[in-house]
């Protein structure tokens, strides 16, 4: 089932590359190699570093944490499809799984390293200071 109905269609567009970005710190590999690739992306995206750590805690991280639990998880890249099939389906059942995702404590498998070395990049490219909580 693809319900998007929580996404309207440029948000969609908009989040896509967003998604791609943020989920390339979930692959089974050295995900520093692409965060020059992702400080790139992400800077371009229409979107405040409030607003993609809020994506990247309640849409990507439960949708990708179990391809760092799986002993062989995929390295290349998450297929775009079934990404945001999974975000989406992520999103729809988030209220009967609110306790799971509810308020900013830390969870398991989040990438806190890699995402704040991340941030720190989108911020100095967009010429902004580098403390988290930082508006765009």
């Amino acid at each position: 089932m693809n319900d998007n109905m929580h996404f309207s269609q440029s948000e969609l567009e908009n989040r896509r590359p967003v998604w791609d970005a943020l989920s390339s710190m979930y692959l089974d590999t050295d995900v520093s190699s692409s965060r020059d690739w992702r400080i790139q992306v992400l800077s371009a995206s229409p979107y405040s570093l409030d607003q993609m750590d809020s994506i990247l805690r309640d849409e990507v991280h439960p949708a990708c944490l179990p391809n760092l639990l799986h002993p062989a998880g995929e390295w290349a890249g998450f297929d775009p499809v079934w990404l945001e099939q999974t975000i989406c389906d992520h999103r729809n059942r988030r209220l009967s799984r609110l306790l799971t995702t509810i308020g900013r404590t830390p969870m398991g498998g989040f990438p806190t390293d890699e995402w704040t070395a991340t941030r720190r990049g989108i911020a100095s490219l967009r010429g902004q200071c580098g403390s988290p909580g930082g508006a765009r």
